[in-house]
């Protein structure tokens, strides 16, 4: 009897964990669009180096990518200790470990996706702007190019910040 309320409960928290997971995709997509039209297009390169004999360009839309993930990431800290997790005090470490996981997501894994499918691997989006133009809907390629490439960045990210948050930062410390 047990075991079955276990796995309801934890349907439930996925289930929560999926509605602020749609909470921060809306934010993340509203404001990536909103800055990659206005401020910070693709074209903008702001910053290039060289690391370990590899070139590293910061696009604005890896900028665009960045903002708007730390604004979705904030979002997230809040629902997710409040509503997912159900968590009224946190400690300063597993705060620490929050901000840690999810900036390694944000900031490692998802520019690392973002590039990879909007400048190298570039047929996934064609394949989408193939269906949407196909479908007579008003989007770009470099629409759907971006938007493809965000939705890829915080799909893998999604199943790794709710692994980590589970059994990390917001882990039942009762025994």
């Amino acid at each position: 009897m047990k075991k079955s309320k276990l796995k309801g409960s934890e349907v439930r928290q996925v289930g929560r964990f999926g509605l602020v997971g749609i909470m921060n995709t809306v934010i993340d997509f509203l404001v990536l669009n909103i800055l990659a039209v206005t401020l910070l297009p693709k074209s903008l390169n702001l910053l290039s180096f060289n690391l370990f004999g590899i070139e590293i360009v910061i696009t604005g839309l890896v900028a665009a990518g960045l903002i708007s993930g730390t604004l979705a990431m904030i979002n997230s800290y809040i629902f997710n200790m409040r509503f997912t997790f159900k968590k009224r005090d946190i400690d300063t470490r597993h705060s620490v470990y929050f901000f840690l996981i999810t900036i390694l997501g944000l900031y490692a894994i998802r520019p690392v996706i973002l590039k990879l499918l909007t400048d190298t691997w570039l047929w996934p989006s064609q394949v989408v702007y193939s269906i949407t133009s196909s479908l007579h809907l008003p989007f770009s390629s470099n629409f759907d190019q971006r938007n493809f490439a965000l939705l890829v960045a915080i799909a893998i990210v999604l199943v790794y910040n709710y692994l980590t948050y589970k059994f990390i930062v917001f882990k039942d410390e009762k025994k």
